[in-house]
């Protein structure tokens, strides 16, 4: 501290940040990592009818229970450790919440929670830049982002499989046809989605992406159909533009699709056959130009046999499936994905972590039931909990359940033959002079030995000249 400032220079600062604080014209919200409120500004006392006295102190979960709040935009921050944005019922009214973790030395610390008050939103549009803008700034002055912040749609991938997925991915992006992405809870779903948009002709025009399985089922048609004005109590003056309309000549994904319930199912089937939208309380329907990739980590097909999705929805869907494989089956990817999240958080933290063999090879021997995700968050625990620059085995295995730990047996049959294949090719590679020494020595011709170190991802080297 400045020896020339005194205490109560600081307590004067203080009070005036409090009452800049009081006098946003938004509310605000900050809990502790197990949900307890710390802070609550004037203005959301106002907007959520709760007096700050009934509130400081006391767990949210406890007003979610007695019906106080629909659901706790802080307590999901609390539990996806990432930003939230999304709308809220409190004491009857309806309110668009934005939650944003903050981490102190990467463990969750505090959630900060703007309340902004829908009635009083002329364009939600126009509302929702200046309530990001606000975020923005306010996470800023707190200088303590979570890692999330450091994503972006970049595909890492090594493995056959991924290589395969990709391709269908350029090639779906250039056409409309609809897409379902298949595959299990973070595999990346999300993230060949938004690639599929980047490189298609609608890339210059939004993605608007719909947490089907967050949205409560009282409120997905008006979030993504819209309303008029006076269509139900609590609407806005003017009506809403849905998510629908909102991604106009862009690109609407559907997150978890197998959440949305059998009346929805019907009306998100006229969407995708007529490309029309009809707003709560409208007798009028609305064109849109709009290309629709849904996601889902449950099986479709069985939910058709089971009578819990429409046939004629899931064929709608189903034009072009893209099912990308879980982690365990793609052991290739983990390297190169380890490395990018190293590099990612050494850069964002300031150190230089490396990680040694022993240790990846635990991590490669790794089932990986929450898959990418799952590395990407042990990545970052490891970086922040670890002393030394180099993280070991045993840190990795102090930090994973062994249960989980197969040692090699993780592989499927076609990947232990290809490894096998590998080694073969390698050690033929090593006794010979040439690619016809190489080739007569296995028992093959040059043709089939160069197109199976092609496949292999091996290149020919002889004497430091390459041959492929």
């Amino acid at each position: 501290m400045d020896p020339n400032l005194s205490e109560t220079n600081v307590a004067l600062n203080n009070r005036e940040l409090n009452i800049l604080i009081n006098n946003l014209d938004a509310g605000i919200h900050i809990i502790d990592k197990d949900g307890y409120t710390l802070f609550y500004n004037s203005v959301a006392e106002k907007i959520d009818g709760i007096k700050k006295s009934d509130i400081i102190g006391k767990n949210l979960k406890d007003f979610v229970e007695k019906g106080v709040f629909s659901r706790s935009i802080g307590l999901i921050a609390i539990e996806k450790k990432e930003k939230i944005m999304m709308t809220q019922v409190v004491n009857g009214r309806l309110v668009l919440s934005a939650g944003i973790p903050i981490f102190d030395g990467g463990k969750l610390s505090k959630v900060i929670v703007i309340v902004r008050d829908i009635d009083r939103l002329e364009k939600l549009e126009q509302q929702l830049n200046v309530l990001k803008r606000e975020n923005k700034r306010l996470a800023e002055c707190l200088s303590s982002l979570s890692i999330k912040h450091l994503r972006n749609n970049q595909l890492i991938y090594r493995s056959k499989s991924m290589y395969n997925v990709v391709q269908l991915a350029n090639r779906v992006a250039k056409v409309d046809s609809t897409v379902l992405i298949e595959g299990e809870s973070g595999v990346g779903k999300g993230m060949i989605a938004k690639y599929i948009h980047e490189n298609s002709h609608r890339s210059k025009y939004p993605f608007v992406k719909v947490e089907c399985s967050s949205i409560p089922e009282t409120l997905i048609e008006s979030e993504l159909f819209g309303y008029e004005e006076g269509a139900f109590t609590g609407a806005l003056k003017g009506g809403k533009k849905g998510l629908a309309v909102s991604a106009n000549k862009g690109t609407l994904f559907l997150d978890e699709i197998g959440e949305i319930s059998l009346p929805m199912q019907v009306k998100l089937l006229s969407l995708i056959q007529d490309k029309k939208v009809q707003p709560v309380g409208s007798t009028k329907k609305e064109s849109v130009d709009i290309r629709i990739i849904a996601a889902t980590n449950k099986n479709l097909y069985n939910m058709v046999k089971e009578g819990k999705f429409r046939e004629d929805l899931y064929y709608r869907l189903c034009v072009i499936p893209v099912k990308i494989p879980p982690l365990r089956q793609r052991k290739g990817d983990i390297v190169p994905l380890t490395k990018l999240f190293l590099d990612k958080l050494n850069s964002y933290y300031g150190l230089n972590k490396s990680i040694s063999p022993k240790a990846m090879k635990v991590l490669l021997d790794y089932n990986w039931p929450g898959n990418v995700r799952e590395l990407e968050n042990i990545i970052e625990r490891l970086v922040v909990t670890v002393e030394g620059d180099i993280i070991e085995e045993k840190d990795v295995l102090d930090n994973l359940n062994r249960e989980h730990i197969v040692e090699g047996k993780g592989l499927t049959f076609r990947e232990q033959i290809l490894n096998f294949e590998k080694k073969l090719i390698l050690n033929y590679m090593q006794r010979s002079k040439s690619v016809k020494e190489m080739a007569k020595l296995a028992g093959i011709n040059e043709s089939t030995l160069r197109k199976k170190a092609k496949r292999l991802g091996i290149e020919l080297e002889f004497n430091r000249k390459k041959f492929q």
